[in-house]
């Protein structure tokens, strides 16, 4: 018999296929760690800066305005964890400051209809704002970042992606605005949010019109419960609507006597005769 014809393992003839290869067993414990392994979070601490750490600032408001601003800008918002540190005037020297998507993501259970979704994303970002007297601080707010990195991509303002709550927050300025136009311009609900966004530029560009009428509501119970309080301090029941009248408009109080008033004396019993207005006339009948 003629020796058989030997095929290089890359030219098989179009009819034949080429010998399946044995499949390799891989053990179940091996398997395992793979299909668990989670893919690694996004670090955008790269795209989002931390505030500056070389800025002095006179007041902790200062400081807070300036962190705002910058943050903003970056696409990301502050808020205020928790305060410390009390000078012996009852003052806080220190605030302990993160990301407005820091906490943990809280699922409802709730069945209604509302679909309210969390937008926390336990975000790792820390910050402390500390007063401190030693030099170089002389005394003055500065801010130490504690950790700078991010879990969540940054707010760019895209239709249709939803807005921080702390970008549309009416400050105090923006709340005199509108109690002024209001009250005073009786302005309706949709221009006072046109005019609030054009009056102040980018901050407030993202207020709503349910953004304003909630703080026109918020101002509203505000100046009932200061009123309430300053009737009760009076004495006053707090719960009926009347309004108090200054003491310069309230009437004088009458003129005290000068002298007391005299009495008409009584007339000795001899002279003293019954009162003809207080007997009847119909009990004696004339004949």
């Amino acid at each position: 018999m003629g020796g058989h014809q030997q095929l290089h393992p890359h030219r098989y003839p179009a009819h034949q296929q080429p010998p399946a290869q044995p499949r390799q067993h891989v053990p179940q414990q091996q398997q395992q760690p793979q299909q668990d392994q989670q893919p690694q979070r996004p670090n955008f601490s790269m795209t989002l800066l931390p505030p500056p750490q070389d800025r002095l600032y006179g007041t902790f408001d200062t400081l807070l305005a300036d962190v705002k601003s910058f943050t903003r800008s970056q696409g990301y918002a502050i808020v205020i964890v928790s305060s410390l540190n009390r000078d012996p005037q009852g003052n806080y020297r220190r605030y302990n400051l993160c990301c407005s998507k820091g906490g943990k993501n809280y699922t409802s259970h709730s069945k209604g209809i509302r679909n309210a979704r969390s937008a926390k994303t336990g975000c790792p970002m820390r910050m402390k704002a500390v007063q401190e007297k030693a030099w170089p601080y002389n005394d003055k707010w500065h801010v130490v970042v504690q950790c700078a990195e991010h879990n969540h991509e940054p707010f760019t303002g895209e239709p249709g992606v939803n807005v921080p709550a702390q970008f549309r927050k009416i400050e105090q300025d923006g709340q005199r605005w509108l109690m002024i136009m209001h009250r005073e311009a009786q302005c309706t609900l949709r221009q006072l949010t046109i005019g609030i966004r054009i009056s102040f530029g980018e901050k407030y560009q993202y207020v709503k019109k349910s953004d304003v009428r909630n703080t026109l509501a918020k101002i509203k119970r505000d100046e009932d419960r200061k009123a309430a309080a300053d009737a009760a301090a009076q004495g006053l029941p707090s719960n009926l609507p009347y309004t108090l009248l200054p003491e310069s408009h309230q009437p004088p109080p009458p003129p005290a006597p000068e002298q007391p008033v005299e009495q008409i004396p009584q007339l000795p019993p001899h002279l003293q005769v019954p009162d003809p207005d207080l007997e009847s006339d119909d009990e004696d009948e004339e004949p």
